[in-house]
């Protein structure tokens, strides 16, 4: 053999080792894993040049029904290597980091994991082609035979393999992140890795042989004719026994095995914003009361009763200012679905929000916004204002029978519909049931590398609101309670008063109001039931809309005024750029933002930093906040009341801030002071991070914030000028 050849086959041998780490993340870590794909990337271009007279070949001679296979095969191959290869390359933290921006590294990540795993397959199937050459020299006989049965039983253990991993998803882009098992041991990873791709070559060398069985039919070759149906039903074995087997040792989960062949979100149900969609006479789920449906001009009469507000120190991802306690309300009436932008704009003359619809929900829209829309649609319809709004205060005529805010009581009660868990559907929500970031659903970040554990699995991430009634109401009659925009409710935010059971309005001096709900953007855990967000009567976000409520009866319960201490924003004295990075892309952010402003910096830094492994500081994050640590911040800051206004950065962890931002707020006294938020994030924006720094700094003025996907890329200065602007900083 030629010197040539025997390079050529060394190579396609270092191709097909690299390729079988390259799909074990979890074995090679991601500094290695990147180098692997640049020498995998330059072993392919050296392939391909050694290869170059295949390419002299193609418009030349006959072609039958094996040979386009053989070149579509090839063609796709040669696509999927270079997506892969450029995906990844544009998110690549050390390898090619000068690439990041090339694509938006949300979609990168997308198009690499989707596109990696069809190189795999592709791969193996044009290993699979070439399966003849090896073949033809092993010796005829009861060998062969053995081989063949062989290879078969291994082609199902790997089919089976390949199942269990639900990489079918990955492919489909129905899972945007790899769930992987970082506790196997490296040999099993590798050696599986590589049974799934003798899986799809010897299943695509079984297909081979049928098409060149079929070919030959022409000719009247009753053997081949044989040889066709046997081939045709060893595929169907391979994956028949392959699909059977992975769906016993799974417990017969179908959608396990079928889940990839369903869009997300194709079985939820659109409802027209109209009386005839609303159900009269829902079927509850078990262990939920019935409730009376009444319903009017789209509004549900709730009958009155009493429940138990807040969470059980049992239910995961609980916070303390859940405290359970049993409330007592009286009847009243909530729209079946979250305010339109159509009926905003027919009242207000205008409509504030981002993602623009007639049928959409309203969003972008401030509590003080919300109240004024209440007021005026009672109005518009001959109803009396419920509302008197005075500076700093607001007056609630308990006794008038318009359009209101519901309290944070009855919202959570509406919600609930008689049940106790952590969501009306009894059972945790997936991405076809709710409008959140479903690649995230309730309890993925303590099984992030095993998700199938979870009740939910990772679904469909839409990145907007949809229309308002688009999935399935709870057993009350009630839409999107979970998930698509956030609904404000009248209350201040704070401890509860336990000892205010009888229709409780919350506390009538404060500096943050709540809102309820989640919205498109956040995990399912911060969807719960009993979840509660907070944020200044100012604050706008494409997340935050608002559902009306009224009186069904007088009721007698007077007035009662509220004021809004809120702290006055502050730009006129000393800044100090405060932030928190663990890959970079926060402080790029904060160095740039002191290139503009001229602003003091602080980088937080901890005695105890996290691990510089990717996937292991993912583990560590979730921990922290499960458990709410205060990891020690090694450096101070001193004379921090020179400071009026501190811009504070931060990256999006699991929804929310890194710990070490709640150490820093608690560590100091930041009364009266300005706060302006930034945050790097990967595609959920702020998350409910906005709602952590309120809750943490009540009374500071929260400004503002800034969102930056990863680094920002080459929109950053100009992004971080507008910001600035905004919040009247030049």
């Amino acid at each position: 053999m030629k010197a040539k050849h025997i390079t050529m086959r060394i190579i396609d041998l270092i191709m097909t080792g690299n390729l079988l780490f390259l799909m074990a993340l979890q074995v090679t870590r991601q500094l290695a894993h990147e180098w692997i794909g640049i020498a995998m990337t330059v072993l392919f271009v050296v392939h391909h040049i050694f290869n170059y007279k295949y390419y002299k070949t193609i418009f030349k001679g006959k072609y039958n029904f094996f040979r386009v296979f053989q070149l579509l095969i090839s063609v796709l191959l040669l696509a999927s290597f270079v997506l892969t290869a450029f995906s990844g390359m544009t998110m690549s933290r050390f390898a090619t980091p000068f690439m990041n921006g090339f694509l938006k590294a949300s979609d990168a990540r997308k198009i690499h994991l989707a596109i990696s795993y069809w190189s795999y397959v592709l791969m193996g199937v044009h290993i699979g082609l070439h399966f003849g050459i090896i073949t033809a020299k092993l010796p005829k006989g009861i060998f062969r035979t053995i081989s063949a049965v062989i290879m078969t039983g291994i082609s199902i253990w790997g089919f089976m393999l390949f199942l269990n991993a639900n990489i079918f998803n990955y492919m489909f882009m129905q899972t945007h992140f790899a769930f992987l098992d970082y506790e196997k041991a490296a040999w099993l990873v590798i050696l599986e890795n590589f049974i799934m791709l003798i899986s799809w070559a010897f299943t695509a060398y079984l297909l081979s042989l049928f098409i060149k069985s079929i070919t030959a039919m022409g000719k009247k070759d009753k053997k081949k004719i044989v040889f066709t149906i046997l081939y045709a039903v060893g595929i169907v074995v391979i994956m028949g026994v392959g699909t059977l087997m992975h769906f016993v040792t799974s417990g017969g989960s179908e959608s396990s095995i079928l889940a990839w062949n369903t869009p997300a979100g194709n079985t939820s149900q659109t409802a027209e914003n109209d009386n005839s969609k609303i159900r009269t006479e829902n079927g509850s789920p078990d262990n939920t009361e019935q409730n009376n449906t009444e319903v009017k001009d789209n509004y549900v009469l709730i009958e009155g009763g009493s429940f138990m507000m807040g969470s059980p120190e049992t239910e995961n991802w609980r916070i303390s200012d859940e405290t359970q306690h049993e409330v007592t309300l009286s009847d009243f009436y909530i729209s079946a679905y979250e305010i339109t932008q159509a009926e905003y704009l027919s009242v207000m003359g205008d409509n504030p929000s981002v993602f623009q619809g007639d049928s959409l929900p309203l969003e972008n829209i401030t509590w003080t916004q919300a109240v004024e829309f209440a007021n005026k649609k009672s109005s518009a319809e001959g109803l009396t204002p419920v509302y008197q709004i005075a500076d700093g205060s607001v007056t609630w005529n308990r006794d008038a029978n318009g359009y209101r805010l519901p309290t944070e009581a009855e919202w959570e009660y509406a919600c609930r519909a008689g049940t106790a868990t952590p969501f009306n559907t009894q059972k945790s929500l997936d991405a076809t049931q709710a409008n959140f970031y479903g690649h995230y659903p309730y309890e993925i970040e303590e099984n992030y590398f095993d998700d199938s554990v979870l009740e939910a699995r990772p679904g469909e991430y839409r990145q907007t609101t949809v229309e308002v009634g688009s999935f399935e109401p709870n057993a009350w009659g009630l839409y999107d309670c979970h998930g698509n925009v956030n609904e404000w409710c009248w209350d201040f935010y704070g401890e509860y008063d336990t000892s205010d059971t009888n229709n409780p309005a919350g506390t009538k001096i404060g500096t943050r109001h709540i809102y309820r709900g989640g919205g498109w953007n956040d995990f399912g855990k911060n969807m719960r039931s009993a979840y509660r967000a907070a944020g200044s009567s100012e604050l706008k976000s494409s997340n935050l809309g608002i559902r009306l409520v009224r009186n069904a009866s007088k009721n007698e319960l007077g007035k009662v005024t509220i004021k809004d201490e809120s702290v006055k924003p502050t730009n006129t004295g000393k800044m100090l750029i405060v932030y928190y990075s663990w890959s970079g892309n926060t402080r790029g952010a904060a160095q740039e933002i002191q290139r503009q402003t001229g602003a003091d910096i602080f980088e937080i830094e901890l005695v105890e930093p996290y691990s510089a492994d990717y996937n292991t500081v993912l583990m560590q994050a979730q921990e922290a906040q499960h458990r709410q640590d205060r990891p020690a911040i090694s450096n101070r800051i001193d004379n921090m009341e020179q400071y009026d206004t501190i811009i504070l950065g931060y990256p999006n962890w699991w929804a929310s801030i890194p710990m070490p931002i709640a150490t820093f707020l608690e560590s100091y006294d930041l009364s009266g002071k300005t706060i302006l938020p930034f945050c790097s994030h990967g595609g959920g924006r702020f998350g409910q991070s906005l709602t952590a720094i309120s809750k943490l700094a009540p009374d500071s003025y929260l400004g503002e914030g800034l969102s930056i996907h990863y680094s920002g890329g080459s929109s950053l200065s100009d992004d971080v000028e507008n910001w600035l602007k905004t919040n009247g900083i030049n």
